[in-house]
């Protein structure tokens, strides 16, 4: 499973939405840690991903690193 970060910005965004966008942004984001390559689109020219929620788009950087066993 993935974890998630927003950056400072995209908190100060997602504070400003309305309670109703707040909840249908975080619902879409935290679906998406058991698999987000299924969800997200590749942008051109750089590794950053796009993930379309609605009316809204969030870009994503996506860092893999191998887990250590447990």
């Amino acid at each position: 499973m993935y974890s998630l970060e927003f950056s400072r910005l995209a908190n100060k965004f997602f504070q400003r939405l309305s309670k109703e966008n707040q909840l249908m942004v975080s619902k879409k984001m935290f679906s998406i840690r058991e698999n987000p390559f299924h969800y997200l689109k590749k942008l051109k020219g750089n590794n950053l991903w796009r993930l379309r929620i609605k009316d809204y788009c969030a870009i994503i950087d996506v860092v893999v690193s191998e887990r250590c066993p447990e």
